[in-house]
């Protein structure tokens, strides 16, 4: 692993530790929470194994965490934490770089979770805090996001209005007019997505900012008439360390299944994450999706087959 990957990957993972820290701050939190609070920030789809790992990482600077009826919580009121030059400079470099992402909310995000932070520093910690010669970490060839339309868009997702948008695919460089209805930002790997409603689908689709070409607000009300939920049956293993996403919820459980309704997840993303889990899954409704879901899966067996 090059220096250039292994900077990127320790200021990736501190962001999840620190957000670990202050979601605990504010309430306990069971294993399938926590691993959901994780992948929100990531790609990747995580065991509970990394509860543990992170876990460890905050009694390490001193928080006494306790299990309650399932749930983690934190014990002690974070006092008295010391942190070194390093450690303090990188809590610089992480709101040096909410700051510079144009993003309001995430900035927001992060100076809440530093201030809770700061209200452990022990005195030692304190008086270092103020020495002039603390610089920012430095992270080499980090790409800051740019967007400066990212306010607009956060904008949008608080008005209750449609908006028309023009966005680039790059699968067959052309442009498409969408309307939708502006529901969220989110991030995926440093790059900005608009999570909207489509109105004349009736799907939920997720738009790279940087490839919305044009965006106008209609006059039009919302009428947050939105489609029917995804449901979807997982199988063995994967149904025992399956971490719930945002807006999911489990309908049903068994000792050797679960079903688990999506309400707000692009379907195509949807469609992609859930053909991964192949013959541990079985999409249950709507009908459609089934389909959809069984059309792909013949397609790559198909692809495979001779």
């Amino acid at each position: 692993m090059d220096k250039r990957h292994k900077d990127k990957k320790i200021a990736e993972t501190s962001m999840r530790v620190l957000d670990l820290l202050k979601n605990l701050c504010k309430n306990p939190l069971d294993s399938e929470e926590i691993i959901q609070e994780i992948e929100e920030t990531s790609e990747k789809i995580y065991r509970k194994e990394i509860v543990t790992k992170y876990l460890n990482t905050l009694k390490l600077l001193g928080l006494k965490i306790k299990k309650i009826n399932n749930k983690y919580t934190l014990e002690n009121t974070l006092e008295k934490i010391d942190f070194s030059k390093e450690e303090l400079s990188l809590i610089k470099f992480l709101e040096k770089y909410s700051k510079e992402t144009n993003h309001e909310s995430l900035h927001t995000n992060v100076c809440e979770t530093l201030q809770i932070i700061e209200k452990s520093f022990s005195k030692k910690t304190t008086d270092l805090l103020k020495d002039e010669k603390i610089k920012t970490y430095k992270l080499k060839n980090y790409n800051p996001i740019q967007d400066i339309n990212l306010k607009a868009y956060e904008k949008y997702c608080r008005e209750d209005l449609k908006i028309e948008i023009v966005y680039k695919d790059l699968s067959d460089n052309t442009e498409k007019k969408y309307k939708v209805t502006p529901l969220k930002i989110k991030y995926k790997k440093d790059n900005p997505l608009l999570v909207c409603y489509d109105c004349k689908e009736n799907v939920y689709r997720e738009f790279l900012i940087k490839n919305i070409t044009k965006s106008v607000q209609t006059p039009q009300k919302n009428t947050k008439d939105y489609p029917s939920s995804v449901t979807f049956k997982l199988k063995g293993k994967l149904a025992k360390n399956y971490g719930l996403k945002n807006e999911e919820k489990i309908i049903e459980q068994d000792k050797d299944y679960i079903i688990v309704s999506n309400t707000k997840e692009d379907r195509n993303i949807l469609l992609r994450r859930l053909i991964r889990y192949y013959d541990k899954c079985e999409v249950l409704y709507p009908k459609e999706f089934r389909n959809s879901m069984i059309q792909k899966l013949q397609e790559i067996e198909n692809l495979y087959k001779g």
